[in-house]
């Protein structure tokens, strides 16, 4: 190819590309992200595909969890993957404790607004925290916190209200039992 031929095919290139990028930058502008793709393997298959690494593969799924949460939140958009991420994480280290600490606010303060389905998802994997962590003061506290405050208010029952509340100061005289240090809980909230 001559130097001639090479400029004559950048100058087509750039006048091609000239031509076709305002289009598709508008058609980019225009297309909204409408649902995520969710890439991780069945929670039974995740756990064997750690070989053996399980800590450092729940922290790398937690990191992205983060990182994911506050996406859609910046996005106001839905995040209806987190209880797959979630769950892909409690097969690697069932007792993941930062799960347990934040899985609560992740599920009710997002977006759209939290409503009685996400009440009932946290409620169900504190819970887990609480088998899987049965003599952890602080999880029997965060347990408690939430069915006893946060929680109800997402109930439209008020007898499913007063229940919550009782079973939150159940589990608040668990953590009392098992030592509650609410001086070395107090920062993390």
């Amino acid at each position: 190819m001559t130097p001639f031929q090479a400029a004559l095919v950048l100058v087509t290139a750039a006048i091609g590309i000239g031509a076709v990028q305002p289009g598709l930058a508008r058609d980019l502008r225009a297309v909204r992200e409408r649902d995520d793709l969710y890439v991780l393997p069945p929670p039974s298959i995740l756990r064997a595909a750690t070989l053996g690494h399980r800590a450092a593969a729940a922290d790398i799924l937690w990191s992205n969890v983060v990182v994911q949460y506050g996406e859609h939140i910046a996005e106001k958009r839905p995040f209806p993957d987190l209880p797959k991420y979630l769950d892909a994480i409690l097969a690697i280290e069932p007792g993941y404790l930062p799960l347990y600490r934040y899985c609560d606010a992740f599920f009710v303060f997002s977006y759209p607004k939290g409503n009685e389905q996400d009440a009932r998802l946290a409620r169900h994997y504190l819970e887990r925290g609480t088998r899987e962590r049965p003599l952890d003061a602080e999880m029997w506290f965060r347990y408690g916190r939430f069915l006893g405050a946060m929680g109800p208010s997402f109930l439209a029952s008020k007898e499913e209200k007063e229940q919550w509340r009782i079973d939150g100061r159940t589990a608040m005289k668990r953590a009392i039992e098992l030592g509650l240090d609410a001086g070395a809980i107090a920062p993390h909230y």
